[in-house]
């Protein structure tokens, strides 16, 4: 089955030309629960009705990037492990609704290696789809072990103590300077320290580090 995602919002315009551009068999709308409300989505749902298409929504706060990216992500998983024959075809449109949803869809679609597009009426572009490029391939496994020992406001020393068992203080300094330069962590002066704090771009690479590293066993 193909499956099309597409991020919504009240201008159903970019959405409506994913539909028209983009094969599929199955439209899944992310989308807030206020859309539900708007005419465009009850235009979206009976045109489908009556072509007998398959709708399905996935509700999402589309304001908070950390909770589309996690949703998205969630949805594709759960098709693929429902998908044992390997049949299904999951692509995403990344055109409608806010900015940050559209992001988030993006960024899904990379950790994924989902095929996405940005539909207009004019024209469609297709992202390359960027297999081998996640969140976790981003990171050295140096920077990672310093990010999954970060606690809350740690000073740089605490973090070299807590890490020091597997990894020599340069590297771990020159992991958080790297880690600092990708805005995944930054300073926070504190009591007359230096501390250390995760980003909200931060939390969202650790937390998805975790969950698929837990997932993969």
């Amino acid at each position: 089955m193909k499956i099309l995602l597409s991020t919504f919002g009240p201008d159903p315009e970019n959405t409506l030309a994913a539909m028209k551009a983009l094969p599929y068999q199955k439209l899944v709308l992310i989308m807030s629960e206020d859309s539900k409300d708007t005419p465009a989505f009850k235009m979206i749902v009976d045109n489908e009705a009556k072509a007998k298409g398959i709708v399905e929504t996935l509700i999402v706060d589309e304001y908070d990037l950390k909770d589309c990216f996690r949703s998205i992500t969630d949805y594709i998983l759960e098709e693929r492990n429902k998908d044992k024959k390997g049949e299904n075809e999951i692509i995403i449109n990344i055109s409608g609704g806010s900015k940050i949803l559209g992001d988030a869809a993006l960024l899904a679609a990379f950790e994924m290696g989902v095929p996405a597009f940005h539909c207009e009426k004019s024209r469609t572009v297709r992202f390359p789809v960027l297999r081998g490029v996640t969140l976790r391939d981003r990171l050295t496994e140096s920077q990672i072990a310093v990010l999954k020992e970060l606690g809350t406001m740690d000073t740089i020393d605490e973090i070299v103590e807590r890490v020091g068992d597997r990894l020599t203080e340069e590297t771990i300094r020159k992991a958080l300077r790297e880690l600092r330069q990708l805005g995944v962590i930054r300073t926070v002066p504190s009591d007359g320290k230096i501390t250390l704090e995760l980003t909200e771009a931060g939390i969202l690479v650790l937390e998805t580090i975790n969950r698929f590293e837990k997932m993969r066993g």
